[in-house]
C-alpha cells in the first residue's frame, strides 16, 4: 500500500477543507451591518416628522409606543391621536443582522399650550354664532363674525351705540395652579341677555344685540377667578331650544346633548373667557402654539322657571370664537 500518498491525500483535503472554513468565516464576517440614525426633525400639533439616514437595510420595522406597528420605509410623518410622552422604535435588518434606535417624542398637553401664552380675541378668526346647541356644534344660524353681528343689528333709538371690533381686546391668562386672570384693556365685556338680566342693572349697559341674546356690559376686574381643564373627558350639557328661532319666547324644548372624549374648561368665581354667562364651560375646538377655538354656550331663550321646569336655566345658543396667542 503507498502509505505516502494517502498521507498525501489526507493532508490535501484537510487543507482545503481548513481554507475553506476559513473563506466561510471571513465571508460571513464581511456582510454589512445596517447603520441607521433615528432623529425628530419637528412636531406639529399632533403630527411627527421622523428623519432617518440608513445604509444596508433591507426591511423596516416600526412601533410608536401608543400600540401601533407600520413597515413604512424611511423617515416620514406620524401623527398621534392622544397628547403625552411618547418612545418611538425603529428596528432595521440588512444581510448583517438588525439594529434598534428610539427617540423619545412629546406631544404638547392641552395644559401645557394654555399656560404658555396670554390669549387675545382674534378680530378675523371664526367667531360665528349658532342656534340650536348640537353634539357637532353646528352653527344652524350662522354669522360671519359675532363681533360684528352685535355692532350690526343694535338699534339706536334703544341700545347704545359700541363699536366692538375696534375697542374690545382684554387678554386672558391662564395660570399652571389653576388660578386665572384677565386683563381689561377696558372693562366693556360680552355677557349673555338673560345673564345680564339678572346680575347687571341698566346703568352698566354699554350695547346690546338682542336678537342674537348677546350683551355689552361694564364690570369689575376679577379677582379669584378660577379655571380647571378636563382632557379627554365626557360632557353632558342640559340644553333647550325654542320651536321657532326668531322668537326666544315661543316655548322650550328641553334637550340633553352628550359630548364624548373632548376638551374643554370650566371655570369658577367670575371666570370666563371671551362671554360670561350662566354656563361655565368652554369647548376647546382646536389648540395649536398660535391659536385657539372654543366652543361656548349662552341662554337665549325667555322662559319662567315657575312654568317651565326651570328651563330657561339652561343654554340655548352657541358661538365660537378663536383667541390668538399674544
Amino acid at each position: 500500500m503507498n502509505y505516502k500518498g494517502l498521507l498525501k491525500n489526507v493532508l490535501g483535503l484537510a487543507l482545503i477543507l481548513s481554507l475553506g472554513i476559513y473563506v466561510s468565516s471571513c465571508s460571513e464576517d464581511e456582510l454589512p451591518m445596517p447603520e441607521l440614525t433615528l432623529v425628530i426633525n419637528g412636531v406639529d400639533g399632533f403630527a411627527v416628522d421622523i428623519a432617518t439616514e440608513a445604509s444596508n437595510v433591507t426591511t423596516w420595522s416600526w412601533d410608536y409606543g401608543d400600540g401601533n406597528v407600520s413597515e413604512t420605509v424611511g423617515g416620514h410623518i406620524y401623527t398621534y391621536a392622544e397628547r403625552g410622552d411618547f418612545t418611538i422604535k425603529c428596528t432595521v435588518t440588512g444581510e448583517g443582522g438588525s439594529l434598534v434606535k428610539t427617540v423619545d417624542v412629546h406631544i404638547v398637553t392641552v395644559e401645557e399650550l394654555l399656560t404658555a401664552h396670554t390669549w387675545v380675541m382674534s378680530k378675523t378668526g371664526n367667531n360665528g354664532l349658532g342656534y340650536h346647541i348640537t353634539k357637532d356644534l353646528l352653527l344652524d344660524m350662522p354669522v360671519a363674525d359675532v363681533l360684528g353681528a352685535i355692532d350690526a343689528f343694535q338699534d339706536p333709538a334703544t341700545d347704545l351705540p359700541y363699536d366692538y371690533n375696534e375697542e374690545y381686546s382684554d387678554e386672558y391668562t391662564f395660570n399652571a395652579n389653576g388660578t386665572y386672570s384677565v386683563d381689561y384693556i377696558n372693562t366693556n365685556i360680552l355677557i349673555g341677555w338673560i345673564y345680564g338680566g339678572l346680575n347687571y342693572g341698566d346703568a352698566d349697559y354699554r350695547g346690546t344685540c338682542r336678537y342674537v341674546g348677546i350683551n355689552v356690559v361694564t364690570t369689575a376686574a376679577l379677582t379669584d377667578a378660577k379655571w380647571t381643564l378636563h382632557e379627554n373627558e365626557n360632557l353632558d350639557l342640559e340644553t333647550v331650544y325654542a320651536p321657532d328661532p326668531n322668537n326666544p319666547s315661543s316655548g322650550g324644548i328641553g334637550e340633553t346633548v352628550n359630548f364624548e372624549s373632548i376638551d374643554y374648561i370650566t371655570f369658577e368665581n367670575g371666570g370666563f373667557i371671551g362671554m360670561k354667562d350662566l354656563t361655565t364651560t368652554a369647548i376647546i375646538n382646536s389648540i395649536s402654539t398660535e391659536e385657539i377655538s372654543v366652543t361656548l354656550f349662552y341662554h337665549g331663550y325667555e322662559g319662567n322657571p315657575a312654568s317651565d321646569g326651570g328651563l330657561y336655566a339652561r343654554p340655548s345658543f352657541l358661538v365660537k370664537m378663536t383667541f390668538e396667542a399674544k
